[in-house]
């Protein structure tokens, strides 16, 4: 009987989803992630922030759970979306997001993430955060 509880738990702690894999009605039919949802991008630029391929954000935006590498990028995402917000209109960090932008040498911020240079965002945010023009 003490096997039987032990596997109800565990199956239920693995059920349960982190507020970054909410997933919410998509417009289009389905169910897309909240976020993506949030930010108003399509599925591939969407695939591109994680990094993932878009068949894999299509079979998480289905319901499978994502691995935990996929997680903790997920909640990376929203770490910086979240500062984004506070300086930056929510309804614009999309845009912002597929737009090049002079502050990373013409690159889209996208592509700065995509790089792996995510600390630039970050500093970005802090400046912007401090008010103190560069």
């Amino acid at each position: 009987m003490a096997t039987k509880t032990k596997t109800a738990r565990k199956n239920t702690r693995g059920s349960k989803r982190t507020p970054s894999l909410r997933l919410v009605p998509s417009s289009h039919g389905g169910t897309m992630l909240e976020l993506r949802s949030r930010l108003g991008l399509s599925r591939d630029v969407f695939a591109r922030l994680l990094p993932i391929s878009t068949r894999s954000l299509a079979t998480l935006e289905s319901g499978k759970e994502p691995s935990d590498a996929v997680r903790r990028r997920m909640t990376e995402l929203r770490r910086i979306v979240d500062a984004l917000e506070e300086v930056i209109v929510p309804e614009a960090i999309g845009e912002w997001m597929i737009t090049p932008n002079d502050a990373f040498d013409g690159l889209k911020p996208l592509e700065v993430m995509e790089r792996g240079e995510v600390d630039r965002i970050w500093q970005m945010i802090f400046v912007l955060r401090s008010g103190v023009p560069r």
